[in-house]
């Protein structure tokens, strides 16, 4: 159980910026579930096929919010046509980010999700936690098709605090680790 419970804090974030849904047993939001994004400032450019949003960008999709200080969509062409207007391509969200649903929280400088190969990749000092539950690393990974997480040390090492299921609700007293971090 403790080697799985990185990946769980991981995979629930991670694959809700796709279209995916949730990981197994978890609620799945909608293909068709609206994405709400508000900024201080939207700018469209279709001949190059992105869409750009500025100042304190707050993206909500069901109950999963995305919080950063720009977050870009790009656009692919269309096969038939060569204009911009097909699928998303890949996102780009940075300064700032934070990921939340609940008291699951993912905090980076940087998060992309590139459709094609099906990966999210948070880096700029990437930590992920669930209550007291802790993870740090300079990169994480999440393969939503595989449902499969990797978080990279790069020149440090991977770091992760985990409390057994029992232990966190019965004999563990005061914030932990994660809770201090969101502060």
């Amino acid at each position: 159980m403790r080697k799985l419970v990185p990946f769980i804090i991981i995979a629930v974030f991670l694959v809700t910026l796709g279209s995916q849904g949730w990981a197994k047993g978890e609620k799945r939001i909608k293909k068709e579930a609206p994405i709400t994004v508000t900024s201080q400032k939207m700018e469209a450019h279709a001949k190059e096929g992105w869409i750009l949003f500025t100042g304190a960008v707050k993206a909500v999709r069901g109950d999963l919010t995305l919080f950063a200080d720009r977050l870009k969509v790009f656009i692919a062409k269309r096969e038939s046509t060569g204009s911009h207007g097909g699928k998303v391509e890949r996102i780009l969200a940075k300064g700032h980010v934070k990921v939340e649903k609940g008291d699951r929280v993912i905090l980076s400088e940087e998060a992309e999700y590139r459709m094609k190969d099906d990966v999210v990749e948070f880096t700029g000092h990437p930590k992920a936690w669930e209550g007291k539950n802790l993870v740090l690393g300079e990169k994480m990974l999440y393969y939503p098709k595989e449902d499969r997480s990797v978080v990279v040390g790069g020149k440090g090492r991977v770091n992760a605090v985990i409390y057994p299921q029992g232990e966190m609700k019965s004999e563990i007293k005061g914030p932990g680790p994660g809770k201090k971090l969101q502060k």
